[in-house]
């Protein structure tokens, strides 16, 4: 026993070092080697591709389904010390070829190892920590009109915690460019932040938001107000969260039921949420009141507020008055079942005029 678990250790370790193209080289020299012998003895399966390719692969695999055999004593030699040996031995070798691979690439992935900077418009969160980030993922595959591609990050000694639906990277540091890089972070569409220290997470959003492509969309979720503010000041475009625990519990006390209307208003899995979309060259003369009419009578959709979109300002979003003129670029955010596109939005300002 320990003299066959030696060979297949040297096996093993042999298939990890041959090329795919060496290995497939071999077969096909194999394979076209084996017909010019069957040619040369008049074998008629060799008259066949279909017939030649079908038969060889039947014999390697050790199949033998029993419907082609050689027919002439040559031939019977040539299968016997050439096509089965030779066969049989280069089928082993892509079988464990393939075992291998696919055995180092899920581990790869297991132990956050890979390289998904060729990822597009996917979602990368950054940071681990326990349940909270659970709910995040839930509530990122809950919302049906995100991409499915997910990539976490992380810094801690852990394997994926879901390897079914998310992809997993893990490194030593956030500062550290590459780590981001594999993470894709210069092709995602959407960047979440989230950890306990305010420090750390200013660090990775300095660092997340010099390689983030032009259009993504980076959250960065602060316990401070001092550091959501200088995140704004310091990164144009960046969104800062911050816990409302505090703020919806005064707010019940003095009117009951905002708590439900709030968890309402944020859960993507039942009942309308919020969403947002940009408008593109509004018709002269549209305003807010249109706007507003419209959603709501074609789509069932109320429209909560507007923002420019070349001000980046916490200003007055909600409610604005009904006349405020719509421009070309301005956000809108409302409640729906369904998200709207920015064709649909349009739409419903060209059947007001």
């Amino acid at each position: 026993m320990p003299v066959i678990q030696r060979l297949l250790r040297v096996l093993k370790a042999s298939t990890l070092q041959i090329s795919w193209t060496f290995l497939l080289l071999v077969v096909l020299a194999h394979m076209g080697t084996t017909w010019a012998f069957f040619s040369m003895v008049g074998e008629t399966m060799a008259d066949s591709i279909t017939d030649w390719v079908y038969f060889y692969v039947v014999v390697a695999s050790t199949v033998g389904f029993g419907d082609f055999s050689p027919e002439t004593v040559a031939g019977k030699w040539i299968t016997t010390l050439y096509l089965i040996p030779g066969g049989i031995s280069l089928f082993a070798a892509l079988i464990g070829k393939a075992t291998v691979t696919l055995s180092v690439f899920w581990r790869l992935q297991m132990q956050g190892k890979g390289d998904f900077s060729h990822l597009t418009g996917h979602t990368l969160v950054i940071g681990w920590h326990g349940e909270t980030t659970e709910r995040i993922l839930d509530i990122l595959k809950a919302d049906k009109s995100l991409p499915d591609e997910i990539v976490l990050c992380v810094t801690k000694e852990m394997s994926n915690p879901r390897p079914a639906d998310l992809k997993f990277i893990k490194g030593e540091s956030f500062s550290n460019a590459d780590l981001l890089k594999r993470a894709g972070v210069e092709n995602a569409s959407r960047i979440i932040i989230y950890d306990t220290s305010d420090d750390r997470v200013a660090t990775v959003a300095l660092s997340a938001y010099s390689l983030k492509g032009k259009g993504a969309h980076i959250v960065a979720h602060c316990a401070n107000p001092d550091t959501a503010a200088m995140l704004r000041r310091t990164l144009p475009g960046i969104e800062c969260t911050q816990a409302l625990a505090l703020e919806m519990l005064v707010r019940s006390a003095s009117d009951a039921g905002i708590s439900r209307v709030v968890n309402e208003l944020l859960a993507v899995d039942r009942g309308a949420t919020q969403y947002q979309t940009k408008i593109s060259k509004p018709p002269t003369g549209a305003t807010f009141g249109d706007l507003f009419i419209q959603a709501k009578k074609i789509c069932n959709a109320t429209v909560l507020g507007l923002a420019s979109g070349q001000d980046d300002s916490e200003g007055n979003m909600l409610n604005p008055a009904t006349d405020r003129p719509l421009q070309d670029g301005d956000i809108v955010y409302y409640m729906a079942n369904t998200r709207l596109s920015e064709q649909q939005m349009g739409g419903l300002l060209s059947e007001s005029r």
